[in-house]
């Protein structure tokens, strides 16, 4: 008895035993655990398509098949216990990479479109919300599982990814299908004197945002960063595509003056959504000020802090801004675009930022008519070359004075 208390006993089974009975629980947990997390996706993707809305417990039930082994297996030993977490580990991520490719196929189904769109936009966020509960099984796995659960981690982390980002495109582009004809209406006469196009976009995202609160936190914020994101890309765009023309310093300071206010409202709503890409608030403001500038040396500085705040802007997009204020031609124009080049060149502007802090490249800027200096270029150029140039066509000869004869 005093053995037994102090814990002195030896084991019953020999070492040998004892690892092959390991050996076969950890086969059985794996053929078990694969085909019944397979029988859950099962049932569950079944009602993704139907017009009844109802909770998913996808997730929950995941995690109580697998935890059921991971918590029991360290009472046998730490050794038992990290082979059945790297065992559960590999189980999960095969699981998830299926996850996946059913969300996938349940997106490109054409009868999902038959859905009401806000049971369609709620099956989404029900998808979505699964990532972070077993993403975080995930991570405790690996953890507590050896080295090489690494790559099994990773496995899984990236079709959680995968799912994610694919949701978030789907509610992004159901959202900004709705905005389009909001933002079709910007930069327009009627824009300067209406709040009619910005009232209805800060309506509309508003009102849309009450359904994503139902995502998790972490999905959410991503959600609203790239939504904030695209707003502001939307609002930018037909700017940029020259439906404005400021001929007068009264025109501009009308253009910047709108640009400032509707900037200030879009940055409360999305306060309120409670966006953390505050690194998008300055880039309108900044435009604003581009256009209402006189003094070139105040544009440049203004221009710089463009390209250093949103580094994939380029030179076309200064140009463009230019050509919206009237200056064509001139030196101003040249010392402004010269600070612009010399910025791009620099080994900061030459360095594209994440996807997520892009910004200027998603929008695109009409390519501006332009000559050929002929005496400088067609010494350059291969006769390959010359007779793809779209040469003049050669005035009609006057009645009074006969074509010249070569």
């Amino acid at each position: 008895m005093v053995a037994l208390e102090n814990g002195e006993l030896e084991p019953l089974l020999s070492p040998g035993t004892l690892r092959g009975l390991e050996d076969e629980c950890v086969t059985d947990v794996k053929a078990q655990t694969r085909a019944a997390l397979l029988q859950v996706l099962q049932e569950d993707a079944g009602h993704w398509a139907g017009a009844e809305d109802r909770s998913s417990s996808l997730a929950q039930d995941v995690c109580e098949l697998l935890e059921e082994h991971t918590e029991r297996a360290p009472h046998i030993s730490q050794e038992f216990g990290e082979r059945m977490a790297h065992c559960c580990l590999g189980g999960l991520a095969e699981f998830l990479q299926s996850f996946q490719q059913r969300v996938e196929r349940f997106h490109e189904n054409p009868g999902v479109r038959e859905l009401l769109p806000d049971t369609y936009i709620s099956r989404t966020i029900s998808l979505v919300n699964c990532g972070p509960p077993l993403r975080a099984l995930a991570e405790r796995l690996a953890r507590v599982g050896p080295p090489e659960s690494e790559p099994a981690r990773e496995a899984a982390a990236s079709a959680l990814d995968r799912v994610t980002r694919l949701c978030h495109r789907i509610l992004t582009d159901l959202l900004f299908q709705e905005l389009q004809p909001h933002f079709s209406k910007l930069m327009r006469r009627k824009w300067l004197s209406s709040s009619e196009a910005l009232d209805g976009i800060v309506g509309t995202l508003g009102a849309k945002a009450l359904a994503l609160r139902r995502m998790q936190d972490e999905p959410y914020q991503e959600l609203v960063a790239e939504l904030h994101r695209r707003a502001l890309v939307e609002y930018v765009r037909p700017l940029f595509r020259g439906r404005l023309r400021c001929g007068s310093a009264r025109t501009r300071s009308r253009v910047a003056g709108r640009l400032r206010e509707d900037a200030a409202q879009l940055q409360r709503l999305f306060r309120r959504l409670e966006s953390q890409a505050s690194w998008l608030d300055a880039v309108v403001p900044r435009l604003a000020e581009v256009l209402h500038l006189e003094d070139t040396p105040s544009i440049q500085m203004e221009v710089g802090m463009l390209v250093r705040d949103y580094p994939d802007i380029r030179r076309k997009h200064v140009a463009a801004l230019l050509d919206i204020r009237g200056l064509h031609h001139t030196v101003a124009r040249h010392e402004i675009l010269a600070v612009a080049r010399d910025l791009e060149l620099s080994e900061g502007g030459t360095l594209s930022p994440p996807r997520d802090r892009a910004f200027f490249a998603d929008i695109p800027v009409p390519r501006p008519p332009f000559c050929l200096s002929l005496p400088l270029f067609l010494g350059h150029l291969s006769l390959s070359r010359l007779a793809c140039l779209p040469w003049p066509r050669p005035p009609s000869p006057s009645p009074s004075r006969p074509r010249a004869q070569h």
